[in-house]
């Protein structure tokens, strides 16, 4: 049969329309919704494959992780060893909540009202229709809502075993620790434990927060609200700071939470030890600091609806996280005023990543306390608001009186301030104060001023036998220094050595390295004609390493006679 002109023609464009469209005659393929799974830490490699397959983390645990994997992304761990156990699929319109129950009763009365999956220790995963569903969990059971993006996971981070800080006596933090008033933070947490609950759903906690913002005010502190509204209910984080002179965009934060709840939760929650200590801690701080000029940004935050989950900080690191800032650290209170064994000591918990923080604050609380601590790193321990910063990779810790919640009253009626010991909270304080004043670098009277404008670049020199490396450091230029100090580490927050023989009279400096794969970290320091040196710069890092073909890129336009900045 022969085919004409015009059939021949509507058949070609009958099949070049069907290839363009991608066969979209066949049955199209079933979407497949992503998992929430759990991976164990134990599997060698892990942490590696997770950071080239560019797979975040929803959340650690101490021995696990909690991932959202697709198809493709759940193959291609299996094909590289990993195993892992799925959960639940994952649904946008469900809450998903983290909960540590540690009575079976407890137990028994979630699995009836949640889907619930086992996931170590005394934790678990519930899976309800509404965020609005935490309101019901027993009191006595923490939670935290499961955040709604990860972190990149990034393999070897930590701190080097075995290193402890020591200090030596600092004058100026002996003044302004013995500014802490015992008198103070007994009258903040009796002002409010007077609202009679400050549940965050209640109207308590609402007048709470702006007596909160009006101290904060009084003190001469900007202070302002961030809103938000939870299962129909208007919350209100306060937010206050004082502004770095040298390099703002280095923020240091102190926060607490500042609601409280009880089995009476809507008429009397009176929170004295949880979260009032914090919250008067936090105050204090302010009030101490308020007068004072520091090289970095002073951040505080008093967080709402940390009992229904971490509600306030999730609100704040989705919302008002800036991409402009360096948050260095977050310091938590969550509870540091109650003492069941004299002397009490101070629990201070991070993860991996904020190991050097816990550290530079157990040195500091032990001399200016001064207060016992005990150092742990539990990944796990996600039941305050530091955890919401944690899964930034922000380096925060949580400052608690024990990990294990021994204090009789908690989460009951009788919460009040008679039950607290000011000795130790006073003490608590005095560590917490001293630790925020040192990470954002309070400002001497008559120390040369920081150098400002601290900027690297890193250039390479290259040959056909090797390569050398050369980190170019400029900063600006302080009025009336004698010279400069520069100094370097391989770990981000300790171990800082002067590489300069003698003082740099010039504002540029530059540092020539062999090859390495390192990491290098930087600062600048300005020391005048008295020998008084100021504050550290900012601290910059630079990668040193050199990848096969980035060794080649440097080596071809070195031959004709082009640097590499």
């Amino acid at each position: 049969m022969k085919i004409g002109f015009r059939e021949a023609a509507r058949i070609f464009l009958f099949l070049t329309a069907v290839l363009l469209s991608g066969f979209k005659l066949m049955p199209a393929r079933q979407t497949v919704p992503p998992h929430l799974v759990q991976v164990l830490k134990n599997q060698p490699g892990l942490e590696a494959v997770l950071w080239r397959e560019k797979i975040e983390s929803l959340q650690e645990l101490e021995r696990s992780y909690l991932l959202l994997l697709d198809r493709e992304e759940m193959l291609r761990l299996r094909n590289r060893g990993i195993s892992f156990r799925r959960l639940a699929v994952f649904d946008s319109h469900r809450a998903y909540f983290i909960a540590r129950v540690k009575r079976e009763a407890d137990l028994e009365f979630i699995r009836s009202r949640f889907q619930t999956f086992f996931l170590e220790g005394s934790d678990y995963l519930l899976v309800g229709a509404d965020p609005s569903l935490a309101e019901d969990l027993p009191v006595n059971v923490s939670r935290r809502l499961l955040p709604a993006r990860g972190k990149q996971l990034s393999p070897g981070v930590g701190w080097p075993e075995g290193l402890t800080l020591r200090l030596a006596q600092d004058e100026l933090y002996d003044l302004i620790a013995d500014e802490v008033s015992a008198d103070h933070l007994r009258n903040r947490v009796t002002d409010l434990q007077n609202f009679g609950t400050r549940y965050a759903l209640a109207s308590g906690c609402l007048q709470a927060g702006q007596y909160i913002r009006d101290y904060l005010l009084s003190l001469g502190l900007p202070a302002v609200y961030q809103e938000f509204y939870y299962s129909g209910y208007l919350c209100r984080n306060v937010i206050s700071e004082i502004r770095g002179q040298s390099y703002p965009d280095q923020v240091v934060i102190i926060c607490a939470h500042y609601d409280s709840i009880s089995d009476q939760r809507w008429t009397l929650a009176p929170g004295a030890d949880d979260n009032g200590s914090g919250t008067g801690a936090v105050l204090e701080a302010a009030r101490i600091l308020a007068g004072r000029a520091f090289d970095f940004t002073v951040r505080f935050i008093l967080f709402s609806a940390e009992e229904l989950g971490l509600v306030g900080s999730l609100r704040y690191v989705q919302e008002r996280l800036n991409q402009a800032e360096n948050i260095l650290a977050v310091i938590n209170l969550d509870m540091v005023a109650y003492a069941d064994i004299l002397p009490e000591d101070l629990d201070l918990i991070g993860n991996r990543s904020s190991c050097w923080l816990v550290e530079r604050l157990a040195a500091l609380a032990g001399v200016y306390g001064p207060v016992a601590t005990r150092k742990i790193i539990d990944a796990s321990f996600i039941y305050s608001d530091h955890a919401s910063f944690w899964d930034r990779g922000i380096a925060a810790i949580c400052a608690i009186e024990d990990v294990s919640v021994p204090n009789p009253y908690y989460h009951r009626t009788t919460d009040t301030v008679d039950t607290l010991n000011f000795d130790f909270y006073r003490a608590a304080t005095r560590g917490a104060l001293v630790s925020l004043a040192d990470l954002s670098q309070v400002i001497r009277a008559g120390y040369p001023s920081t150098p400002r404008d601290f900027n690297l670049s890193l250039s390479t020199q290259a040959s056909i036998f090797n390569h050398l490396k050369g980190v170019r450091l400029s900063w600006a230029g302080v009025p009336g220094a004698a010279g400069y100090n520069v100094y370097r580490s391989s770990e981000p927050q300790a171990n800082f050595q002067k590489i300069n023989s003698g003082l740099v009279s010039d504002n540029h400096y530059l540092d020539v390295l062999l090859s390495s794969e390192a990491v290098f970290y930087y600062a600048v320091t300005a020391v005048d004609s008295l020998n008084r040196e100021s504050n550290f710069s900012r601290v910059l890092a630079v990668n040193a390493g050199l990848n096969p073909a980035g060794y080649l890129r440097y080596l071809f336009w070195s031959w004709f006679g082009f640097s590499w900045n």
